[in-house]
């Protein structure tokens, strides 16, 4: 018995499919597509999407997408867990999780329980 291969997804793919499942069921959502072209300012390392559940009724939830073997910086990693203490519900999303946030995501769950699968890489 072999095990399932690892879906090969880049990190654009995975943002980009979020983003979708998030437009389709209507909810609020940011994501800067090219951060190293942008004029920004303020501490590197923000997670890729920020948003705000359709009824707005959970908190907002972070995603940082990254790739099968994709690590979280430091800058990252420092503003994951900052926004966790927060009460911000946060999340690591990896190929391998994919579908699993698609579903939280269409059924706009925000809460911090609904994703504890995902806190960490």
């Amino acid at each position: 018995m072999t095990a399932d291969p690892i879906p090969l997804m880049t990190e654009d793919q995975m943002v980009s499919g979020l983003m979708d499942a998030m437009h389709l069921a209507g909810w609020r959502y940011w994501h800067i597509r090219r951060s190293d072209r942008g004029l920004w300012m303020g501490h590197r390392g923000w997670p890729d999407i920020s948003a705000l559940p359709p009824r707005l009724d959970g908190p907002l939830l972070v995603i940082e997408a990254k790739s099968h073997r994709g690590a979280l910086t430091p800058e990252q990693g420092q503003w994951l867990a900052l926004l966790h203490r927060a009460g911000v519900t946060t999340a690591v999303i990896r190929p391998n999780r994919y579908d699993r946030a698609l579903h939280l995501i269409l059924d706009g769950r925000s809460d911090a329980a609904s994703w504890e699968w995902a806190f960490r890489a």
